[in-house]
């Protein structure tokens, strides 16, 4: 005769808590050496508008040609490389980490510093200026060398949860002062009445405050800077 007359008494016998409660040790030889994230970028559009996931995969990969081809994941559904006018904040995945909890609050853009009397062109100033702007990175030294040059170029990281700067008055030692002004080259949409790269008017909290009166813009279009080649 069988021990157990059937299987509801036969489980009734198994204790597997040991079991599940005992320590599992895994070593250095089972670290994972597919689908890491050293040669990955995580972003996200700044827009409230849908993407087309598939359309903006074509694009990215047409304007980046990697040889080996492009593999773009939506990670997160929803709503200065760009697709249709909405500008994309990325960043590498540092180690360890998961791609969405990488913060994505930083903008890399060239700017262009406009009304810079002679003699302020050099990189000393640019680096003051860009970490007014936002944070300095870059001095194009070709542009900005050159004797026919209206311009300083440099390269900044904004922080896309303030608003655009747009102008810094600055002061001579002798007393004197003028006012420079800054223009964002590649500016895809933005918030006119708050200066947000991270919505548009349509969005704005302001106008929805408002409810549809007019809500006074001190930031438009004349912070985009024209193409350079137009500019040339």
């Amino acid at each position: 005769m069988a021990r157990f007359q059937n299987l509801e008494e036969h489980l009734a016998y198994l204790n597997i808590e040991e079991e599940e409660t005992g320590d599992f040790i895994f070593g250095d030889e089972v670290e994972e050496q597919v689908n890491r994230y050293e040669l990955c970028l995580v972003g996200r559009f700044l827009t409230e508008k849908n993407i087309n996931t598939r359309a903006m995969t074509t694009k990215l990969a047409d304007m980046w040609k990697p040889m080996m081809g492009v593999n773009i994941k939506e990670i997160d559904p929803g709503g200065p490389w760009s697709f249709d006018n909405a500008m994309l904040a990325i960043s590498k995945i540092p180690q360890g980490e998961e791609p969405l909890n990488v913060p994505l609050w930083s903008l890399e853009i060239w700017i262009q510093i406009h009304d810079l009397p002679k003699g302020f062109m050099s990189e000393a100033v640019g680096r003051q200026l860009g970490d007014f702007f936002g944070e300095f990175m870059e001095y194009d030294m070709k542009n900005n060398s050159s004797i026919w040059v209206e311009f300083m170029r440099i390269k900044v990281k904004l922080d896309v949860r303030k608003p655009l700067k747009r102008k810094k008055r600055i002061l001579r030692n002798n007393g004197t002062d003028f006012t420079v002004t800054c223009k964002y080259e590649r500016l895809g949409d933005f918030c006119f009445a708050y200066g947000s790269v991270m919505h548009t008017e349509r969005f704005c909290q302001k106008n929805i405050d408002n409810r549809g009166e007019d809500v006074q813009k001190e930031w438009g279009g004349w912070l985009r800077a024209p193409s350079r080649r137009a500019a040339n």
